[in-house]
């Protein structure tokens, strides 16, 4: 592993995702946006990575909240092997699996299919909420995607949250959120055909297990950084609040990720690796792109509960 040049690194102390850019020696290290994400290179992920150069991948990955690898062909198992440098790799209830591995998803929309057969979301979103402790991470690497379109788009929510004003992070500090994934197959089974998503038909979680309350806002457990951890997606209602009352609220904090100077915005190649922060930001694919096949792989690392 070859230390990364100098005059290719961004400068350190740089204000960048609304923190210092901290110094990289072992890895090269791009940012996306001003707002979150960077491209990673000097890295092959198909080998064991040396203790320093892991350090600055985690540490990128804490910074950037999502980071983005090129060209990395890995097999299933090199896919799980570098999740695990997260956390523990965990099963989804809603999520299709990928080629029989139950602790691995696929994102997928053939060519000939609708938009709607992948869950897309009308806004920026979290991933699986209603968990007890919803995921960490996601590791996602795409094996085909169209010659242009279909993005993926990052919101950061600790930016979001330091950008409110005083007396609504008061009314946020003290609320909870109800998140329910129970009913998703019963709504999903009252679409018709050509609307109804691609879900796995089986999994081995309770109803209990699919409705949780969590907080508003929830802290980073080493950093102690606050971000804003409300969204529509499997949202049913603030906790004390009516739901009229609750959808008031929620329309107006789901439209603050909406936002373009919170975002970055990932453009898939063949073999694209990325692992996006699934606590402090919100994302969602853009389903721009027809008549062409989308295929993304994914893990998804076990989180803490909120707090």
């Amino acid at each position: 592993m070859t230390t990364a040049s100098a005059q290719h690194q961004p400068l350190a102390g740089t204000i960048v995702a609304g923190a210092p850019l901290p110094s990289f020696q072992h890895i090269e290290v791009e940012p996306l946006s001003g707002a979150c994400g960077c491209e990673v290179t000097g890295v092959d992920l198909t080998r064991p990575l040396a203790a320093e150069v892991l350090a600055e991948v985690m540490l990128a990955f804490e910074h950037f909240l999502v980071i983005m690898f090129r060209g990395q062909r890995l097999s299933v198992e090199q896919h799980k092997a570098f999740s695990r440098h997260f956390g523990e790799i965990t099963e989804l209830p809603q999520a299709p699996t990928y080629a029989g591995h139950s602790d691995m998803q696929e994102v997928r929309r053939e060519a000939d299919e609708p938009e709607s057969v992948v869950p897309s979301f009308e806004h920026f979103h979290t991933d699986s909420p209603f968990l007890e402790r919803p995921p960490l991470c996601i590791a996602m690497r795409a094996l085909e995607v169209p010659r242009f379109g279909g993005d993926t788009a990052f919101a950061n929510t600790y930016l979001v949250y330091e950008d409110l004003s005083a007396g609504l992070k008061r009314t946020l500090e003290g609320l909870q959120v109800v998140y329910s994934g129970k009913d998703i197959w019963s709504r999903n089974a009252k679409l018709a055909a050509d609307k109804q998503l691609r879900l796995r038909e089986h999994h081995g979680f309770s109803e209990e297990q699919l409705e949780n309350i969590h907080p508003a806002v929830r802290s980073h457990p080493r950093t102690g950084r606050k971000g804003l951890y409300v969204t529509s997606a499997y949202f049913k209602r603030f906790v004390g609040w009516s739901e009229e009352e609750s959808r008031a609220l929620l329309t107006y904090l789901q439209s603050l990720p909406q936002r373009i100077q919170y975002h970055c915005r990932i453009r898939w190649r063949p073999d694209t690796l990325i692992v996006w922060d699934n606590r402090f930001l919100q994302h969602r694919g853009i389903h721009d792109y027809r008549g062409e096949r989308r295929h993304l792989v994914r893990t998804t690392i076990m989180g803490e509960r909120p707090r």
